[in-house]
């Protein structure tokens, strides 16, 4: 599915968050239950576990994710006679893919009768509207890739000096590659201060520009190269 140049009117408001998050407990657990402002969505996304803040932050990174949606669909359900609705935790619409719809879950051990159900249902929904259904786990991600993961969050932001600049750092690295962040950014020290160009290389990484080792930690030391399996730059573009 191409997703480049589609409108977003009508999935804003058909898949608009089916229930307000319960942050009482913010306060005393502020990584597990909160919010933050997505530059795909531009708006505020919330969840409610550090598995939903992990992969909601892995989709803000991943380019080719144009858009997603938390808490998109109400599926009915009946249980002990009882009716009911589950909510799923995001649909994602992905360059070349059709929509995804995922559950977040904390262990593949999470299997009992209740989600065995649910997920049952998710995958009826999904047969119906031509959608793909997936169960992940981002807790059980490597600590180091997970670090790094909100480390790279924090750089998705565009600066306003950014655009003098990147094309210049993506220049460079064609005759410096490899090497390190620390490296291509204190190359330019006669024309501006490498504390600024050092956030501009995290930024591209973040993007999709650069490509480095993401098993590996990302700091000033890490090696960065050209990410030439990164094929429509446009949709790179598209995004910053």
């Amino acid at each position: 599915m191409d997703w480049l140049h589609k409108s977003w009117v009508l999935e804003d408001t058909l898949y608009a968050p089916k229930r307000i998050v319960n942050n009482k407990g913010s306060n005393w657990y502020p990584h597990i239950i909160g919010s933050f402002y997505s530059q795909k969505n531009k708006c505020s996304v919330e969840y409610e576990s550090l598995n939903e803040r992990i992969f909601y932050s892995y989709l803000e990174l991943d380019p080719f994710v144009f858009r997603y949606y938390v808490q998109p669909i109400e599926i009915p359900m009946i249980t002990d006679k009882k009716e009911w609705f589950h909510i799923p935790d995001v649909l994602v619409f992905r360059q070349g893919s059709i929509p995804l719809l995922y559950q977040i879950k904390e262990s593949p051990e999470d299997n009992d009768t209740k989600i065995l159900q649910r997920n049952q249902a998710c995958e009826q929904v999904c047969s119906a509207n031509n959608w793909n259904y997936d169960v992940v786990y981002p807790k059980t991600l490597p600590e180091t890739l997970k670090r790094n993961i909100h480390f790279l969050k924090g750089y998705l932001k565009k600066r306003i000096y950014y655009s003098q600049w990147d094309q210049k750092v993506l220049k460079r690295l064609k005759w410096l590659e490899p090497c390190s962040v620390e490296e291509i950014s204190t190359s330019f020290v006669d024309s501006i201060d490498p504390l600024y160009i050092k956030p501009l290389v995290f930024h591209l990484i973040a993007h999709g520009y650069l490509q480095v080792d993401v098993n590996e930690k990302i700091d000033s030391r890490c090696i960065v190269t050209l990410n030439r399996e990164m094929k429509t730059i446009s949709i790179l573009e598209a995004r910053t």
